[in-house]
């Protein structure tokens, strides 16, 4: 199963966490796993940017720091050198099942948005994990041990792979991250000792060798 682990993330560096994690992981680049570079260098390369009121979804994120999925591309290519290929993949029936969760119109509408937005730039496809690839997958947070309408409280990522036909977790905002096994990996329910609940949104960064 993986092995490779940081401390607990601070503030939304979720992403960066899982970023540095899966190239350690997938190649030989050891340095990267080091907390410090992955929050004081990898976290603010890969925010969302403000668009000044332009998409009010965008702008929503980048206030908050959370991360754009495609420029976690980018970041990939540079610190792996290419060694690690990393790819967008959305999954558009993923990103229905989703949003049923969230029952703020306005919100409901600005991620479907976004997803759009984002898909633009990425493979459509019904996402099944392959052995040996990792997946920097963007969730909904929900407050309470099993996602539920009207709980919605804001957007994580966390690492998910398929090792020997099993699939593992790693939800870097544990008091004490580590790898877990799940059944499902799309919906992570009794996170963070049972306060809080997860379900996949339908975009990933695909990272493989």
């Amino acid at each position: 199963m993986p092995s490779k682990t940081l401390p607990k993330q601070n503030g939304n560096s979720c992403a960066a966490h899982c970023t540095v994690i899966a190239i350690a992981e997938l190649s030989n680049n050891q340095l990267c796993l080091d907390q410090t570079f992955a929050e004081k260098t990898v976290w603010p390369a890969i925010q969302f940017v403000s668009t000044g009121g332009l998409a009010p979804g965008i702008d929503q994120l980048a206030a908050a720091k959370n991360s754009d999925p495609r420029k976690i591309i980018t970041e990939t290519d540079k610190i792996s050198n290419k060694t690690v290929k990393a790819e967008l993949v959305c999954d558009d029936s993923q990103k229905t099942g989703a949003l049923v969760y969230v029952t703020d119109l306005a919100t409901k509408q600005g991620l479907g948005s976004l997803f759009n937005l984002i898909k633009g730039g990425g493979t459509s496809t019904s996402l099944t994990l392959t052995d040996g690839v990792f997946y920097n997958a963007s969730y909904l947070m929900f407050n309470g041990a099993k996602a539920a309408t009207g709980t919605f409280t804001g957007m994580h990522n966390i690492l998910v792979t398929r090792e020997g036909g099993k699939d593992y977790y790693y939800n870097p905002n544990e008091n004490k991250p580590g790898w877990n096994l799940t059944s499902d990996w799309k919906v992570l329910d009794n996170q963070n000792g049972g306060n809080h609940s997860y379900v996949f949104t339908g975009v990933c960064v695909e990272m493989k060798k």
